[in-house]
């Protein structure tokens, strides 16, 4: 599996949610208050590459949902990097014809 180094704002994610004894909420992960964080879809991006799961909530409210480190997410909070799946092209359906 080919390996994916993680940014510095994952990273501290990821680090942050570590170092918590209880899932935290998504404002909690909120580390930064930028525009590239003002909508919540990181914490979307993180659930959805495997690196953090959500315990309660929704994913139409991503900063009220409580979220924890995976197995894969405590790898990249030690050493900034994971492994992840190649995503390849679905083949045609068997039976069309052109």
């Amino acid at each position: 599996m080919p390996v994916r180094p993680t940014s510095h704002f994952t990273w501290q994610v990821l680090r942050t949610a570590k170092r918590s004894k209880k899932p935290l909420t998504g404002r909690a992960l909120r580390l930064a208050p930028t525009r590239n964080t003002k909508d919540g879809s990181f914490l979307t991006a993180l659930v959805t590459e495997g690196l953090l799961e959500r315990v309660a909530g929704s994913e139409d409210e991503p900063f009220d949902a409580t979220y924890s480190l995976t197995e894969k997410g405590k790898h990249a909070a030690e050493y900034g990097e994971y492994e992840y799946d190649l995503k390849r092209a679905e083949p045609e359906a068997a039976g069309r014809s052109r």
